[in-house]
């Protein structure tokens, strides 16, 4: 079972040959969160909107958009770990309903 919440959407921008967004991108899996990938390598318009969003164009970074507000999370250790705590909260919540 994939874990998100409705009102939390996530986008990771990386690139397939950066080791730490290869590390980010296994612990998705190992998590199992749905997260969209978007390869800034291959798709010029997602490298625009990390500039622009982010601020910058470094990878791995976690674009978290949840009620409305977007915020951009970098570096593969701090992303994993806030996946890993939402994933915790999302699944403590869905045992309480």
């Amino acid at each position: 079972m994939s874990v998100s919440s409705p009102t939390t959407s996530f986008s990771l921008y990386h690139y397939r040959a950066c080791p730490f967004c290869a590390y980010t991108r296994s612990a998705m899996k190992h998590i199992d969160i749905a997260v969209e990938e978007r390869d800034i390598a291959r798709n010029p318009a997602y490298r625009a909107e990390l500039i622009k969003g982010g601020g910058r164009a470094q990878v791995p970074c976690l674009r978290i958009e949840s009620n409305g507000k977007v915020r951009w999370l970098y570096e593969s250790q701090d992303i994993v770990h806030y996946l890993q705590r939402h994933a915790a909260q999302t699944a403590d919540h869905e045992q309480t309903l």
